[in-house]
């Protein structure tokens, strides 16, 4: 059996519980957490940047490692390892693109 993906770092243990918990689509994200003002901490578009932030930083680690790796600083496990973790975190942040996108034009097509 393959090991559920641990919660992305930047996201309070709350929330990430929370978001485990609700659907797999992006609008109960940030559920009970959103001002009337949309500023409040715990917003959609604060949770958005942090996991694009977390995306980068993944990616970034992966190089870096890799850079190590080829110049003999590193193991072959250890550039493996944090290559497939940027390359999870690349399938799932296009993965709830997707998914967002799918939801937007379902939104969108709605009659009134």
């Amino acid at each position: 059996m393959i090991a559920p993906i641990p919660p992305i770092p930047s996201i309070g243990a709350s929330e990430a519980l929370a978001a485990t918990q609700m659907s797999p689509t992006l609008a109960g994200t940030g559920a009970g957490s959103v001002s009337a003002t949309g500023s409040s901490s715990g917003s959609f578009q604060n949770l958005l940047g942090q996991a694009i932030d977390s995306l980068n930083n993944t990616t970034n680690n992966a190089t870096t490692v890799s850079l190590q790796a080829a110049s003999g600083t590193a193991t072959v496990a250890d550039a493996t390892v944090a290559s497939t973790e940027a390359e999870l975190a690349t399938q799932l942040a296009t993965a709830v693109t997707s998914r967002t996108v799918t939801a937007l034009n379902s939104i969108m097509n709605m009659p009134m």
